[in-house]
């Protein structure tokens, strides 16, 4: 009797093993796929925590049954796998498709829970340990953080032995996660305070300004003391014209004089003009004051140079 027992007793069948990506990308491009059989693989794909091939098979049963409810599993799956945007996008596909749903008031509290869900920042740097200033406000975690922020723009700056590693602004939607890799440079671009490559190209754009206005400055002088010269001849000639010959010059002469003169006249203010402007900048420039921010530690300081 006990063998005939054991003989009689039923063998439970194997489950079916779950299909790979690959198998799953046939089996939904079938097709002879129904809804039903779509929706089935994805259940099984979800409890194996495989959330991403799970949404591809339920979106495909939505696809051939066009149920809505099966929205709302799609919702599930991309909120388990962090992407609040994607299941907003669901949630709110599933109330268009269905708009007398008997659970509209939960799906909305459900959306409106979702649209305040904090972004994620992934702040890493070559070195492990760097101080994070988020805001300009000192974070408690250290670099490999994960930061929780609100939606919007936000300004992260990694420092690392009292010294810059970087500054990056980054703008962020609800639930998004986005990475931040800080490389390691001491002349970060959080420090207003220029490399000394930089200096020299300014100083050098300096001094050819300089030189141009220099020759400027002597090219309209030199204009000036020519015309002047001319201007003086030809006068002296109209004089002298005058008195010898008891008469008017004549009106070319005048009219040269006047002409040379009157170039004299403009070119020595230009002259002026050019070098007095010059001078005056130079001297805003040396006396304004240079912002020089330095990041020691978790702070930041800013220091006025006169």
């Amino acid at each position: 009797m006990c063998l005939a027992g054991r003989a009689g007793a039923q063998v439970a069948p194997e489950p079916t093993p779950l299909p790979s990506e690959e198998q799953l990308t046939l089996f939904l491009a079938n097709p002879s796929a129904t809804a039903t059989a779509a929706y089935e693989i994805g259940v099984r794909l979800f409890d194996a925590q495989r959330y991403e091939a799970a949404e591809r098979a339920w979106l495909r049963a939505h696809a051939l049954g066009r149920d809505p409810i099966l929205l709302l599993a799609v919702a599930d799956t991309r909120q388990r796998r962090l992407d609040e945007p994607g299941a907003v996008a669901m949630l709110e596909q599933y109330l268009s498709e269905r708009p007398d749903a008997p659970d509209r008031v939960a799906i909305e509290a459900r959306i409106a829970a979702l649209l305040q869900s904090p972004a994620l920042l992934l702040v890493r740097s070559d070195r492990p340990g760097d101080s994070i200033l988020l805001d300009g406000v000192p974070a408690d975690e250290k670099t490999p953080a994960s930061l929780e922020v609100a939606p919007g723009t936000h300004a992260v700056t990694v420092v690392g032995d009292g010294k810059p590693v970087g500054e990056l602004k980054v703008q962020v939607g609800y639930g998004e996660s986005r990475e931040l890799d800080f490389a390691s440079n001491p002349e970060s671009e959080a420090s207003v305070a220029q490399s000394e490559e930089a200096k020299l190209r300014r100083q050098l754009a300096l001094d050819e300004e300089d030189m141009t206005i220099r020759r400027a400055v002597i090219a309209t002088g030199s204009i000036a003391a020519g015309a002047l010269v001319t201007g003086s001849i030809l006068g002296g000639l109209a004089l002298r014209q005058e008195r010898d010959d008891q008469k008017d010059p004549t009106r070319e002469i005048v009219r040269f004089t006047e002409v040379s003169l009157g170039l004299a006249v403009l070119s020595g203010i230009t002259s002026v003009t050019l070098h007095s402007t010059h001078r005056n900048k130079r001297k805003r420039e040396r006396e304004s004051a240079g912002l020089r921010i330095e990041i020691r530690g978790s702070g930041a300081a800013a220091t006025l140079r006169f």
